[in-house]
């Protein structure tokens, strides 16, 4: 098995080169599109991931002050549309099921990506999610003009854009740094700094409650249940909080457990309510991801516990936030590190 994987490896990387090189030429002689002399109507497309889209609210934010009369919409999907309602600065937000029909194979006869072609978009800006998909989503909108990321090495699907930007190098960079890149690419100006991002929820008072979430897909950064319960032990006995909160993504999550140690557990139905509810809380726990965002664009204190390499580019964006990593074994952070932390975000 060893001998016939070290014969075809050069085989693969051969034909990479050579797919390389055809993508080079016909890139080279196609003709670029004409930029829009006039930009009335931008369709941005973030499909995916709860995070990096709420990481695209502030860039929003920052288009509409800088061009008021632009209208802009937004194309997410079931997972992340809702994010996008909670912004004053969107014109319209759609949602595709890319399940529709046969996926992919039918996606220029989805209802959704029809209606879009009608709109007849000036500019099409493709920030993530998937850079295959995306591509060819915003070739089948058919806008005037087409902006988005620029792969790694350069394939055919980056034809598929009218323009295509590099990633930004830098080792102080957030993703929503590599996102507002490609806006800039799209010929549109943006602050050097731009505003946090910030779901507008109506709440009278914050209460002195601690959220935690749990859970996470990568198994990285699960940090183990008898580490939360000392995290717990410690916020009640040092009463940083009156109360701890604990949100999972379904009551089978083996972090129910937490519950017998203090945690109250939240039902929510879906992206909406678990907005609601952690919006009353002061401060927040969360394992690396979507939930960390959440909450920092709600305007609460966060904690985030990552096993991942490189958490300071994925890190929330946004003020008060603290960010233990390790990449070696998460349950390697101390717990009571994390306490005194929570401790002083709420003094």
């Amino acid at each position: 098995m060893r001998n016939i994987d070290f014969i075809k490896q050069p085989w693969l990387k051969l034909e990479r080169f050579i797919l390389h090189l055809c993508y080079l030429a016909i890139r080279k002689n196609v003709k670029s599109k004409a930029y829009p002399k006039h930009v009335a109507k931008i369709l941005i497309i973030r499909r995916n991931r709860l995070g990096d889209s709420i990481n695209v609210l502030p860039i929003i934010e920052a288009i509409k002050k800088n061009y008021p009369s632009i209208k802009i919409s937004v194309l997410a999907n079931q997972y992340n549309a809702e994010i996008f309602n909670y912004s004053t600065y969107i014109d319209q937000v759609y949602c595709i099921n890319e399940k529709w029909g046969l996926g992919r194979i039918t996606l220029y006869l989805n209802p959704v990506i029809r209606k879009l072609r009608r709109e007849n978009f000036d500019l099409v800006i493709g920030l993530g999610g998937f850079a295959s998909m995306l591509s060819q989503i915003s070739f089948c909108i058919k806008g005037k003009y087409s902006v988005g990321p620029k792969s790694f090495e350069g394939n055919f699907n980056d034809l598929l854009f009218d323009f295509t930007v590099k990633k930004i190098q830098g080792k102080n960079n957030l993703h929503i740094d590599e996102m507002a890149n490609i806006v800039k690419g799209a010929k549109l100006k943006l602050p050097k700094k731009l505003p946090f991002p910030k779901l507008n929820v109506s709440i009278t008072k914050k209460k002195n409650w601690l959220a935690i979430c749990p859970d996470v897909n990568r198994k990285e950064s699960r940090y183990s249940i008898e580490n939360y319960k000392k995290i717990i032990e410690y916020v009640i006995s040092n009463q940083i909080t009156s109360k701890v909160l604990l949100f999972l993504g379904s009551p089978n999550s083996p972090y129910m457990a937490l519950t017998q140690y203090g945690a109250e557990f939240q039902t929510t139905n879906n992206l909406k309510e678990f907005i609601k509810k952690i919006a009353e809380c002061r401060i927040a726990l969360t394992a690396a991801g979507g939930s960390s965002h959440i909450a920092s664009s709600l305007g609460i204190s966060v904690v985030v516990i990552s096993g991942i390499k490189n958490q300071s580019f994925w890190r929330p964006y946004g003020k008060n936030i603290k960010v233990f990593e390790n990449d070696i074994n998460i349950n390697l952070i101390y717990p009571a590190d994390i306490g005194k932390a929570l401790k002083i975000l709420t003094s």
